[in-house]
Order: C-alpha cells, then sequence, then structure tokens
C-alpha cells in the first residue's frame, strides 16, 4: 500500500501522516510538498513515531513500511494507489470568522489545476480532496483530471462528528450512540440529516432551536478553534482523523455498512448535476462504488439543493466550468483491483 500527500508539509498533511502512519503501520507514505526540506523532516520525525509504535518492548510488531519526502514533479506519484490532497494557498487576512473558507477560493482553484495536471500524468487512483472551499475545488481537480466520476471525493467528515458532539451535549447522551449524517455543503450551506436521527438506535425529534443549535455550532465551530488556538492554526486533530479513517476505507475497499457523506460529482442524483455536493455514498477500493439515494425531507432536499445552487454560482463564474465535456465517464462504478495506498502532499494547508 502506497499512500501519497500533495502538501505533505502542512498542518492538516502532516496530522493525516502521523495519524496513517501509526495506525497503519504496513502502508508506504510520501510527504510531497513545494516545501521538499519541510516534507522531508516531517517525514523522519513521522517515521520515528512510527518506528517507536513498533518497538518489541511496547508491543510492536509486524510489517512496516516507509514514509518519504519529495516533490509532485520528481516521479513520486508513478506508483501512488491513493492521492490526498491538502495544499493550499497560504490563509488570507480576516478569514476566522464565519464563510472564510471562501477567502481561499480563487488561489486554490488555481492550485487544484496545477495539481490535476501532475495527476493526469498518471493512471487514475483515488483522489481525496481535503483543500478548501473543499466543493469547489473537488470539482475543479475533477473536471481537469477527466476521470472516472468514482475516483473524487472532497472530505466533509468532519461535520458528521461535529454534529454528534452538540447532539450528544443537548441530549446527554455517549456521543457513541448518536448517528446523524450531514450532507449539502462543507460551509454556511451544511445539511445536518435529522430526519434520519438517531439515538441509541431510536429515532429522535430535536426540537427547532435544537436543529438550529447544532447548524449554528458545526458553522461556527472552526472559526472558534482558529481564534482560540492562532490563526496559523487550524482543525487539525478532527480533519487529519477523518481523513485517514476515510483513506483506511477505501484500502480496505469499504464496508457494507459504510454510509457516509462525501462530496462528490453528480450526475442527477438528487436532481442535481454539474456540481460537487455532499451527499451519502458507499465506497469500494477504487473510490465511490454507489452514490446512495435517500429519502429526505422536504426541507432538508430544499437546503441541499440551495447548498448546490450556492457551489454552482462560484463553479459558473468562469464559463469553462460550466457543464461535463462531451464524452466524459460520468458513471459511479466499482474497481476490483487492490490498490497499493500512497500518500501525496504539497503545501501550507488550513483546513476547517
Amino acid at each position: 500500500m502506497h499512500i501519497a500527500i500533495i502538501g505533505g508539509a502542512g498542518t492538516v498533511g502532516t496530522t493525516v501522516a502521523y495519524t496513517l502512519a501509526v495506525d497503519r503501520p504496513e502502508v508506504d507514505i510520501s510527504l510531497l510538498d513545494i516545501d521538499e526540506e519541510g516534507a522531508r523532516g516531517h517525514g523522519i520525525d513521522t517515521r520515528h513515531a512510527r518506528t517507536f509504535s513498533q518497538l518489541s518492548q511496547f508491543g510492536g510488531s509486524g510489517p512496516m513500511g516507509s514514509v518519504t519526502a519529495g516533490s509532485v514533479e520528481d516521479g513520486s506519484l508513478a506508483d501512488a494507489d491513493i492521492a490526498i490532497v491538502t495544499a493550499s494557498a497560504p490563509r488570507p487576512e480576516a478569514t476566522a470568522e464565519r464563510g472564510g473558507r471562501a477567502a481561499f477560493l480563487d488561489q486554490n482553484l488555481t492550485l487544484g489545476t496545477e495539481i490535476a495536471a501532475e495527476l493526469r500524468r498518471h493512471d487514475p487512483i483515488p483522489v481525496i480532496v481535503v483543500s478548501n472551499p473543499v466543493d469547489r475545488v473537488t470539482y475543479r481537480i475533477w473536471r481537469e483530471l477527466g476521470w472516472d466520476r468514482s475516483r473524487v471525493m472532497g472530505y466533509t467528515l468532519s461535520e458528521t462528528a461535529r454534529a454528534a458532539d452538540k447532539i450528544a451535549s443537548l441530549r446527554e447522551a455517549p456521543v457513541s450512540d448518536v448517528y446523524c449524517p450531514v450532507v449539502g455543503e462543507h460551509g454556511e450551506d451544511v445539511v445536518p440529516l435529522y430526519s434520519r436521527l438517531q439515538i441509541d438506535g431510536e429515532s429522535v425529534t430535536l426540537t427547532d432551536a435544537e436543529q438550529t443549535a447544532v447548524r449554528d455550532y458545526i458553522r461556527n465551530i472552526p472559526y472558534d478553534v482558529i481564534n482560540l488556538r492562532g490563526q496559523e492554526e487550524t482543525s487539525r486533530w478532527v480533519t487529519g482523523q477523518g481523513v485517514a479513517q476515510l483513506t483506511s476505507r477505501l484500502i480496505d475497499g469499504g464496508r457494507e455498512t459504510d454510509h457516509i457523506a462525501l462530496s462528490v460529482p453528480l450526475d442527477g442524483e438528487y436532481g442535481l448535476e454539474d456540481v460537487c455536493v455532499s451527499v451519502p455514498v458507499k465506497l469500494g477500493r477504487g473510490g465511490i462504488e454507489q452514490i446512495l439515494d435517500w429519502g429526505l425531507s422536504e426541507s432538508e432536499r430544499e437546503r441541499l439543493h440551495a447548498a448546490a445552487k450556492s457551489i454552482q454560482a462560484d463553479i459558473k463564474s468562469g464559463s469553462e466550468w460550466a457543464r461535463f465535456p462531451a464524452g466524459w465517464n460520468t458513471s459511479i462504478n466499482s474497481h476490483g483491483s487492490s490498490p497499493k495506498a500512497r500518500i501525496a502532499w504539497f503545501s501550507p494547508e488550513f483546513s476547517l
């Protein structure tokens, strides 16, 4: 397994690498970044952390993969089996308030085009996009790649953890008992699916005030974290763990019970097309195996469409992104071959 992280010297990239290195000691990890020295430094430290966890006196055993560093231009992507894109432009000023993800739009779309050009030199592999605003950047990378849409997915799982945390607090329940998937935009138009909310396996109805509190918590808490820890920080731990969990699912070929929400290209599902927005999916070894058609309440469907409309407004600000190119494959397939896992990284990034 060989995993490549594009943006490997950055905050989220290094956190993902560390989490995977410890949780999946058998995989090979590559930290790819324009800051090659920084990537090498983080690679050495991560390798030592993995080594420590594998020492026999601490109960470690089994095979241990490599941790290396490089750049996307040096051929390190050639044998990658999964690419994780955490690269981002530096944080603009005054982006520590709600809606701050949008400030990255122009620069990160350009960066996405450059990254796609490098990925396109190689055979299609699953690509996890973390760079913000993630729905727009995922769309740009997928359009530039020209690959089957099952290969490209935007990471949006942090909202699920945040929703569960808030609901558990409101209802004084263990967080492990809470199930509430979250779809929509990775941003203001986030859509918790309260119609599917369960606590300890039982359907639960939140009051209107509770629903508003959960939705506002999801929107606000990333910026609260930034303001508490400083402008150069980010929600690195929840994102790092979530991306590592997603990557592990891809390595293992998904699970029958895995129904998670990711930002994926839609072609008619939920009445939406030519947009990337978070919806429930089933994973396979090659990427997205199936987009799940869940019944939504009327308000949830309206909110999902509002999210898509907001994302499309940015997508269509450049006419070249307006429609699927003729002949492009938009099917969702299962890919049976077993990938090796490789993670690629690029430049300092920020994830909310």
